[in-house]
């Protein structure tokens, strides 16, 4: 996950993640998540005790700015649940796709798209570089 590069100095990754963050602080593009992010984000602090980073991550997800946090409500579900049927998604991977479906994204953003290929939604599934060269 594109936060977890940035926050936790992902040596290969982290610098275009923190990179990303920047371009959206300064107002160039704008970052949607689920709130099911969070939850993902807290899982490894709390299990070594990093307080420290799970303040971070909270602070992060209540004052970035251009960054909009969707909660998981019965439209965010319906569309999940189409991709899951349709494309037999894991349940967060549909939640996360489905919020980017919902909120009209232009890509949805990842590292990891073994779970998450392109032909199971409306939104192209993209890496952070891409991103990067498209904001130029």
């Amino acid at each position: 996950m594109v936060l977890i590069y940035h926050f936790e100095s992902h040596e290969e990754l982290g610098p275009a993640a923190t990179e990303l963050l920047r371009a959206a602080e300064d107002g160039r593009c704008r970052l949607v998540v689920s709130i099911l992010a969070l939850l993902e984000v807290l899982v490894a602090p709390k299990r070594h005790r990093r307080e420290d980073l799970c303040r971070r991550y909270r602070e992060f997800f209540e004052s970035f700015p251009n960054l909009e946090v969707v909660p998981i409500g019965t439209s965010v579900v319906e569309v999940a649940s189409d991709l899951r049927a349709v494309h037999n998604l894991r349940t967060p991977d549909a939640l996360h796709l489905g919020t980017a479906v919902h909120r009209g994204v232009d890509a949805f953003v990842t590292e990891d798209d073994r779970h998450l290929p392109s032909e199971a939604a409306a939104v192209p599934v993209r890496n952070v570089k891409w991103a990067l060269a498209r904001l130029g």
